[in-house]
């Protein structure tokens, strides 16, 4: 085995993934939007959407698990397997999806073929998580910066030379297959262990154990966008279009956030381990002061030059959309919050916890939807977008105290 590399070298790789494959749903996005009218952006941005919906199913929450198993409970070939049943679940919810969702022309086609590019992302997160499982975030980080780069280069070159989006994701996607199977053939072996699963039929117990996780972040997926399928159903393709311009700031927020969370992850299991519920809840406090901080800083940013900046991006008119750019940024960063409680509550493995919050929150985003979107709009999207994850940040604040206090009395 290799010899461990810094801790810098490492959180600048996952910096530098994580950027990467944040900036690539915006500048895919951005791109769409300049070549193509409106309308096709707003095609586009639901399918997109619905596709990383499905990437959660693709997922099925074991990623998170298997990044902080570090005592190594299931082996290597449990999450392949269970990673390889996923992946089927994840098709026949793409089909399931153009019938429920009524998508019929571009939107299907494009909804297909961005479900296979999600179902190799899903596949490249399986060795991405066990390199950081094995204290390797650098090839964590790499992995995911080249698998993102090269078939977000591709995207790029074909869009810009043919001005044809179909065909530019179809090139992407197969470079993507490329690039993901050279760490899945090249790199991934010489990490994963010959010994036998430690538990018969691992990989069910596995998938069962992380049942209340990808629920929850299936949850948690429909609630983010929540907003965007309130649009769907209420308003138009040209409305769908504009909101998911605006709507990319907030995934900057929480892409920043990561930055923050994710290298620390190992620094959180210790504590929570030991006990030091002190430390651990001081740590969390001055990460969510960070977020927190950086969030009001894009505020006023979105709201001095958002509409003029990202308008020159997408080449569209923005200027009447300032208020509701200021409120999506400031919702970026209440999810961005949502996010950090999520990891801990997966450290300290209270899945089910997690599961009964987003399905409370599920009703209070049926009703702030339905309700906002119809009576004010893109501005209402907004607020639904923030009312829901106050709702979300408050419930894991509230149950987070109540386990500590539990477990300090015990």
């Amino acid at each position: 085995m290799e010899k461990k590399p810094s801790l810098l070298k490492g959180t600048i790789w996952n910096t530098l993934g994580s950027t990467m494959y944040g900036a690539n749903s915006f500048i895919m996005l951005a791109l769409v939007s300049r070549v193509g009218t409106v309308d096709q952006a707003g095609y586009f941005g639901i399918a997109f959407t619905t596709a990383q919906i499905l990437y959660i199913v693709g997922l099925f929450g074991v990623n998170t698990y298997q990044m902080t198993d570090y005592q190594e409970k299931y082996c290597f070939s449990d999450y392949a397997k269970g990673r390889i049943f996923s992946c089927a679940l994840m098709l026949v919810g793409g089909l399931l999806s153009i019938f429920l969702l009524d998508f019929t022309g571009e939107k299907s086609v494009y909804l297909c073929i961005l479900t296979v590019l999600m179902l190799l992302n899903a596949v490249g997160e399986l060795y991405q998580s066990l390199f950081f499982q094995k204290n390797r975030l650098d090839l964590s980080g790499s992995a995911l910066f080249y698998r993102t780069f090269w078939s977000l280069f591709a995207f790029v070159v074909v869009l810009l030379t043919t001005g044809n989006i179909l065909l530019s994701i179809i090139v992407q996607t197969a470079v993507n297959l490329v690039v993901t199977l050279y760490y899945a053939l090249r790199v991934a072996p010489k990490f994963i262990s010959k010994t036998a699963a430690p538990l018969r039929h691992g990989a069910v117990a596995l998938m069962m154990e992380c049942l209340p996780l990808f629920l929850s972040m299936f949850l948690m997926n429909i609630l983010i966008n929540a907003s965007k399928y309130g649009i769907e159903f209420l308003m138009d393709d040209t409305a769908q279009g504009y909101y998911n311009m605006l709507f990319m700031p907030a995934q900057v927020i929480n892409l920043c956030s990561q930055f923050v969370f994710k290298p620390l992850l190992n620094r959180y299991a210790s504590l929570f381990a030991e006990k030091q519920d002190k430390e651990a809840i001081f740590l969390l406090i001055k990460q969510i002061a960070l977020v927190l901080g950086f969030t009001l800083i894009c505020c006023v940013a979105a709201f001095i030059l958002g509409p003029e900046v990202l308008g020159l991006l997408y080449s569209k008119d923005l200027s009447a959309f300032r208020l509701a750019l200021v409120l999506v940024v400031l919702g970026g960063g209440v999810f961005a919050c949502c996010q950090l409680f999520y990891y801990v509550f997966v450290i300290l493995r209270r899945q089910k916890w997690v599961l009964g919050i987003y399905l409370g929150a599920s009703a209070a985003a049926f009703i702030f939807t339905a309700a906002l979107v119809g009576t004010l709009g893109i501005v209402g999207a907004a607020l639904s977008f923030i009312l829901i994850h106050l709702v979300i940040l408050a419930a894991y604040a509230f149950l987070l105290r109540l386990f500590l206090r539990g477990r300090h009395h015990a």
